[in-house]
């Protein structure tokens, strides 16, 4: 027996197949469409990956100029520490030779007047 192509073909008296192709049918038509659906599905979430991905780029990229930031503060904070340490101690030498020198002084001047 020969297989015909389309239902239409069929004879009429073999309704059983007709309803077997009519289903094999139905049912490509619904892998189809899952197909259809799941590569859509699988599109959306590779948009979503980007998505994140790109977000986390920008983020990384605030969180480094967040960072060179507070590094670039820090040895600012650092050096002024430094250098208000440096002042300090040219402040200190400053007053203890004027005070070598008051000492030397009065000393001159008690010894004049012994």
């Amino acid at each position: 027996m020969k297989k015909p192509d389309t239902i239409d073909t069929l004879p009429s008296d073999d309704a059983s197949v007709r309803l077997a192709l009519a289903e094999v049918r139905d049912l490509q038509r619904t892998v189809a469409a899952l197909r259809s659906e799941l590569e859509h599905a699988h599109q959306e979430r590779q948009r979503q990956v980007q998505d994140a991905v790109s977000a986390a780029q920008g983020d990384i990229l605030q969180l480094r100029d967040t960072i060179v930031a507070l590094r670039t503060s820090l040895e600012k904070a650092a050096q002024e520490r430094v250098d208000a340490l440096q002042a300090a101690s040219a402040a200190h030498h400053s007053e203890i030779t004027q005070l070598h020198e008051t000492i030397r002084a009065m000393r001159t001047a008690l010894e004049a007047k012994a």
